[in-house]
This record gives structure tokens, C-alpha cells and sequence, in this order.
């Protein structure tokens, strides 16, 4: 997610160059991107089932980061994606022709200790933290919630933002690490390693006491403006897959595990089996999750304007398919 972020201006160079409409008049289908990872499981019976009854229409190719999911949507290789929330409201306010559709994923962030000791926020004051993703979602999360507590990263904790996600939740595991906040899965994957580790405080519990907001979107399945606005029909498509491929992950974790493994969305079976039901896969069409989204970005705003691009996007960003 840091990554998109930093090549973000060179991409959008890429969005208005004369190759997207040049890709876009070559392609006879839809193209969507899905992420390896657990990010990816919610998208399994979609790709599927689209590849096997309409190959001729929809299209799927794998991508290992959001960076490559932002660098495809904005040369027009691929029509949709999912793309962190912040990334998306950055791009769209840059003028990157690009349309929210739904929120594929909620909250799912998690803080985690060995500290028997510790209660509440409050009690990190002196402590070093491991965050996963500086500028990210966990990032703005977090300090927005410790700032309710009047404590502040870089003054009254010191916040490290040097590890990808399986190394902190390694280094918790092997009590290398006493404090961290970390997204699912692998927060549970750390806890099933050692019995010591907990979540300390319900950082979700503490966003609902703060902003009267049920929960927080992470993960927001976009579209190519073209695809809303000269293909809705395809688009609804999409939703409507989407939305029935999430619903089965959910209901059959191990059947998708094993297509997930099958479709090389590189996450074994046996751990995708276990993710799916700690994933907080949600479908909530974006003009109904608007509400949600802006709570989560006038955090972003709060501490770096930039990161979403200096504003809350306008109505046009919520796609309504009809």
C-alpha cells in the first residue's frame, strides 16, 4: 500500500498517455485484477465461474501488490480491481478516471501485546510499536484512536514501520516483539504460534465510541470510468458475482481454499481455509458505504491530506449501477 502511494505521480502519467485508449480499443473483454493473498480469497468463485460461462466477455490476471492493480487501471490494461481505500479517493481526486463499486472488505486490524499488563490505550504511552503499513490504514487507525487518549506517534510512542506483515507477526510469535498492530490474518496466525500473545483492545470497539460508525472499510472494489459508463450492464455483472462469490468463500472456506490453491492466487488451501472466516469480507455497493468511507478518510485527512488527495471525493466517485 506504501508502494502505490510512492509511485503514484508516475502513474498517473501512464493514465493519461495515448496507450490507454489504445489498449482499451484492443481488448474485446472485461479484464479484472485480483490480488494474491488472502485479499484475493473473497474474488475466487467469481473468477471461476465468469471463466467458465463467459470467457469471451470477462477476463482475469493476478497481481502481487496494489501498486501493479493502480499501474494496470490507469493504462487501461485492466477495467477493475481492488485497491485500498485511500489509494482509490487519491487517484480519483488526481482526475483518474476510476468510479468506486463496492466495499469488498472491513476492519480488521488488530493490536497485539505480550504485555500481561496492559489495559487500555492509554497504557502505550512510552512503548514501541510495530505498525504495519506507515501511511496506511493500521497507520492513520491507530493514531487516530491512541490521539483520543491524548498520546501522539513520535512523542509519546514510537511507532516502526520497517517490517512487512509475516515478519512482525513472526517477530511477535517468537517474543521478539512485545507490541504491535496488525491486520488479519496473520494477527490470529501470530496468536496461534504463542499462547501469550493477545489483543489487548478492541480497536474496533474503540472506532464505534469515536465515530458512531459501525466499522471501517479497507477494501474497496473499483472500476475503469468507462466500464460504469458505456458498459453498466457489465458492470452489474460483476457486482452481482462478486457479491455471490464473497457470500460462497464465506459459507465454504475449504472448497474455496482449495480453488484458491487451484487458481494460483498464492495462498495454500489449508491457510486460506483458515483466513477466510478472519478476513471481514463484506459487499456493501459503494453509494451505501459512502458514509463509511468518508469517516475513514477525513482520518487520512486528519494526518496527511496528501495521502487521499487533499480532499474527500465528490458524489461522482460512487458508482450507482443500475
Amino acid at each position: 500500500m506504501k508502494r502505490a502511494g510512492s509511485v503514484f505521480c508516475v502513474l498517473l502519467v501512464l493514465a493519461f498517455a495515448c496507450t490507454a485508449p489504445a489498449i482499451a480499443q484492443q481488448k474485446s473483454k472485461v479484464v479484472v485484477s485480483v490480488l494474491k493473498g488472502p485479499s484475493g480469497l473473497s474474488s475466487a468463485w467469481m473468477m471461476s465461474e465468469l471463466l467458465k460461462t463467459s470467457p469471451d466477455e470477462f477476463g482475469f490476471i493476478t497481481v502481487a501488490s496494489a501498486d501493479m492493480v493502480v499501474a494496470k487501471l490507469l493504462n487501461g490494461e485492466i477495467d477493475a480491481g481492488v485497491l485500498p481505500v485511500n489509494i482509490a479517493a487519491k487517484l480519483f481526486n488526481a482526475g483518474a478516471p476510476i468510479r468506486a463499486l463496492a466495499v469488498v472488505g472491513n476492519g480488521m486490524v488488530k493490536f497485539l501485546t505480550t504485555d500481561p499488563d496492559l489495559a487500555s490505550l492509554a497504557d502505550v504511552k512510552g512503548k514501541t510499536i510495530y505498525i504495519a503499513g506507515q501511511k496506511a490504514t493500521p497507520d492513520f487507525l491507530f493514531q487516530y484512536l491512541c490521539a483520543a487518549y491524548g498520546l501522539n506517534a513520535g512523542s509519546d510512542y514510537t511507532p516502526v514501520y520497517n517490517l512487512a506483515y509475516p515478519e512482525i507477526a513472526a517477530g511477535l510469535a517468537a517474543g521478539k516483539i512485545r507490541y504491535a498492530v496488525l491486520p488479519e490474518p496473520f494477527a490470529s496466525q501470530a496468536i496461534l504460534k504463542n499462547a501469550s500473545i493477545r489483543a489487548a483492545v478492541d480497536l474496533k470497539h474503540e472506532w464505534q465510541l469515536r465515530t458512531n460508525q459501525e466499522d471501517y472499510p479497507m477494501s474497496l472494489f473499483v472500476a475503469r470510468k468507462e466500464l460504469v459508463e458505456s458498459n453498466p450492464e457489465k458492470a452489474r455483472i460483476l457486482l452481482d458475482s462478486y457479491r455471490a462469490s464473497l457470500r460462497k468463500a464465506k459459507e465454504d472456506p475449504s472448497g474455496t481454499g482449495k480453488l484458491a490453491e487451484s487458481l494460483d492466487l498464492g495462498v495454500s488451501a489449508q491457510v486460506a481455509a483458515s483466513a477466510i472466516p478472519l478476513s471481514n469480507f463484506v459487499f456493501i455497493e459503494a453509494p451505501a458505504a459512502r458514509h463509511s468511507i468518508e469517516t475513514l478518510l477525513s482520518v487520512f485527512l486528519q494526518f496527511e491530506p496528501a495521502s487521499v488527495g487533499g480532499k474527500l471525493p465528490d458524489s461522482a466517485f460512487y458508482a450507482i449501477i443500475r
